[in-house]
């Protein structure tokens, strides 16, 4: 089973003046098929370095603000991917389907849900410290390319970008700090594509190491900071799900394991576009992220996602213990694509010795519990996958946490919505923000 560790709350805290967080990643990190942008207009007082969270080049081993490192407010943008050219509202309308426009991240979202939490509990007080967001990822990069080192060393996007809000903080006579990262990757490794790492182990060592270079160098190393950063994490799933869940399950690791990291959950089941997410599904990710930043940054707390803590065998019935955020637990659709779809066994695999073992059915037994009765005994060493390849990367388990966004789903034809993102019980409704359980790969307990 996973080890869980006791995590550090020594974290960097909001300051008065300048708090930096940033995402870095692959795709999802800079919102690849985002369009059209949905947070337009400023909520609050949070920035971004240029006219957009993203410099003007995707892929350079270089940041440069889109017209110049002056500080404006936080709002999403839509650019073309080779030119990083930010398109009218006329011109995002008339994007054909698939296009890899960049538009709405995860930051929009993340940022305002945070900022308004904090604002929620700490009141005026709080104004001073404004959040400053920016996006370093490039699109379709291992995490080996996007490691320090690497060639091109795309890591000096991160340095350009704090360096540059660094100044822009000074010149504002403004303290400044990197108060939290985020980071989505994972789909170009689990695809086993670009020579990267699909080991569990190897790519556990690998995100660990990416978070040390992330605290030494920016927040250490340029900022000047004492206090690290907060690491914000999903788990890559859906489309890019492979069986053997080892990318899932080494960042599933690195949450439970190491200090100072939190992973928001799993990316599956939200609206998307099939593989990229669409502009609903960033900003229903990125409000699951800012709820997370805020029960960590604001409120203290050691959050752990919803996942298993044991499985154990009793004849022919896998009975399984989850660690649950929000008792108790509830079954659920997630989308695929815009729509809500009835999963399969629930998402749950049972694996032996001699191979698939079929599923009869799936129970809830208790508020942290269901079972797994199987049509057979197992023999031999058994395992337990949930959200695997074989189920689209999709289960249907999530907690009853009642939460939900300030942010509602979205829904204009007129401005490059696709047809089929006309999703009744969506339009015009808060994005739910219930806890769903992360893809594991588990050893059963004989007994």
């Amino acid at each position: 089973m996973v080890a869980v560790a006791p995590h550090s709350l020594r974290l960097a805290r909001p300051v008065a003046g300048l708090n930096h967080v940033i995402a870095y990643g692959q795709s999802l990190a800079t919102g690849w098929e985002g369009w059209p942008a949905l947070s337009r207009q400023p909520r609050g007082d949070s920035l971004m370095l240029g006219r957009s969270v993203r410099p003007e080049s995707e892929n350079a081993p270089h940041f440069a603000p889109v017209g110049g490192a002056a500080l404006h407010p936080l709002v999403a943008t839509v650019q073309d991917t080779s030119t990083g050219v930010l398109l009218t509202e006329a011109q995002v309308a008339g994007l054909p389907a698939g296009n890899v426009a960049l538009g709405e991240t995860v930051l929009e979202g993340a940022v305002n849900a945070y900022r308004s939490g904090l604002l929620a509990v700490r009141g005026p007080a709080s104004v001073p410290a404004r959040v400053l967001a920016s996006a370093c990822g490039v699109g379709g990069r291992t995490l080996e390319a996007l490691s320090r080192g690497a060639r091109p060393d795309l890591f000096n996007r991160l340095r350009d970008c704090v360096g540059l809000a660094k100044q822009a903080a000074a010149a504002g006579g403004q303290r400044y700090q990197v108060l939290a990262l985020l980071l989505l990757q994972g789909e170009q490794n689990a695809s086993a594509t670009d020579g990267g790492t699909a080991d569990r182990a190897a790519y556990r060592a690998l995100l660990v190491r990416l978070y040390h270079d992330l605290v030494a160098e920016l927040a250490h190393g340029i900022a000047g900071q004492e206090m690290p950063p907060a690491l914000f994490i999903y788990q890559t799933g859906g489309a890019y799900a492979c069986d053997e869940l080892g990318v899932a399950m080494g960042q599933l690791d690195v949450a439970l394991g190491l200090p100072g990291c939190f992973m928001a959950g799993p990316a599956y089941p939200v609206t998307d576009k099939g593989g990229h997410l669409d502009a609903n599904g960033y900003r229903w990710l990125g409000a699951q992220f800012g709820k997370v930043m805020h029960l960590v940054l604001t409120l203290g707390e050691a959050w752990r996602p919803l996942h298993p803590r044991a499985a154990a065998l009793d004849g022919q019935i896998v009975r399984v213990r989850f660690a649950v955020p929000v008792a108790p637990l509830v079954w659920g659709r997630p989308f695929a694509g815009h729509r809500p779809v009835d999963v399969a066994d629930r998402g749950f695999t049972v694996m032996d010795a001699e191979g698939l073992v079929p599923v009869q059915g799936v129970a809830l037994t208790g508020p942290d519990s269901l079972d797994v009765m199987l049509a057979r005994p197992p023999r031999g060493p058994t395992t337990l996958r949930y959200a695997d390849r074989r189920h689209g990367g999709m289960g249907a388990l999530h907690d009853s946490d009642a939460t939900v966004a300030q942010d509602s789903y979205e829904f204009d034809p007129r401005t490059g919505h696709a047809p089929s993102a006309a999703v009744p019980e969506l339009v015009g409704r808060p994005y739910p923000l219930m806890n769903w359980c992360v893809a594991f790969n588990i050893p059963v307990n004989p007994g």
